[in-house]
């Protein structure tokens, strides 16, 4: 759409489930924007179901030159463009060519937790909700090994990855999870 060398990717803030709204006041302006939205998996207390939701929540990405900035800020349902310090930071051209490529491709995208091997995580929901533990591996794109210590022994069972979520400050582990593709 834009070929401007002096266009930039930027991420920008947006209000709570705004993303759509400011996606499309942006759009108005003659603003390139990325919404990235994909079907999920969503777990109800009766049911699971597939939802187009934001891959990235609470976030937008636009293109646009720096003298626009205060005009973006300023249009309906967006909080700020991401800085750091007091400086606004672009997001490299390749990492917004590879989601488009993965919205692109037909293939499942999943909305993930950020979790990897020695993340510590509290369970959420289900018969093991307020259990915390950590992520050993990934068994499979949807399941999480958990194992518990019990006298330096353990127990496995299989856990949705969408029932966890991370814990920024850890305490002591109860559960050790394991996460593995």
């Amino acid at each position: 759409m834009f070929q401007d060398d002096n266009f930039r990717w930027y991420a920008i803030r947006v209000r709570s489930r705004c993303e759509k709204l400011a996606a499309a006041g942006l759009m108005a302006r003659n603003i390139e924007t990325l919404a990235a939205v994909a079907p999920q998996r969503r777990i109800w207390v009766d049911r699971v179901r597939t939802v187009e939701m934001p891959l990235f929540p609470g976030y937008i990405f636009a293109r646009f030159t720096a003298s626009r900035r205060v005009e973006v800020e300023r249009s309906s349902g967006i909080s700020s463009v991401v800085r750091f310090s007091d400086q606004v930071c672009p997001v490299d051209d390749k990492e917004i060519d590879v989601v488009r490529l993965l919205l692109n491709s037909g293939l499942e995208v999943q909305r993930s937790p950020f979790l990897r091997v020695g993340k510590m995580v509290s369970v959420k929901r289900g018969p093991l909700a307020g259990a915390r533990g950590m992520v050993i591996e990934i068994k499979n794109r949807y399941r999480l090994v958990v194992s518990v210590t019990l006298l330096q022994r353990s127990v496995g069972v299989e856990i949705d990855e969408a029932l966890v979520e991370p814990l920024w400050s850890p305490t002591e582990p109860v559960l050790s999870l394991v996460q593995a593709v």
